[in-house]
């Protein structure tokens, strides 16, 4: 089987996406990770043009997606990027979000493009990263990924 690992870059959040990668390795997945990031120059429409990220999802049988949340904002990003991939429809997804503060409606506003787009939503986890990661948050996530 295989995962794709797709994160916008926080410290917190990139070392999670690499325990995600672990933790599926460990359920025999064949993992690609990709960051999310987006070209410099100003896109005359709203969307924003990506520089990198895996769009297209008809390859995997498994989705994990990573965000930063700062304050309550949506990733901006993350939702530029969901609304350009492609071949969504049926796919399984699971959505982390690494938060300081508040996470707002980020969660919600990514699950709904993903299952707008005819995904599945399997699972989520909202990781406070505050004060950084700790041996708890870290186990959180390896039970998370366990239980997909």
């Amino acid at each position: 089987m295989k995962a794709l690992v797709s994160f916008v870059h926080s410290n917190e959040i990139t070392q999670l996406a690499e325990i995600v990668k672990e933790e599926l390795k460990k359920k025999n997945y064949s993992v690609t990770v990709t960051e999310v990031i987006k070209h410099k120059k100003k896109n005359k429409n709203k969307q924003i043009k990506l520089k990198s990220g895996v769009t297209n999802w008809k390859p995997f049988d498994l989705i994990v997606l990573g965000f930063p949340v700062i304050g309550i904002s949506s990733s901006h990003l993350m939702n530029d990027y969901l609304k350009q991939c492609t071949n969504i429809s049926g796919k399984q997804t699971a959505i982390l979000v690494g938060c300081i503060g508040l996470h707002g409606n980020a969660l919600k506003k990514a699950s709904s493009i993903v299952s707008f787009h005819g995904g599945k939503v399997k699972d989520s986890l909202i990781i406070s990263s505050f004060l950084g990661l700790n041996e708890k948050k870290i186990g959180q996530v390896k039970q998370f990924i366990q239980n997909l």
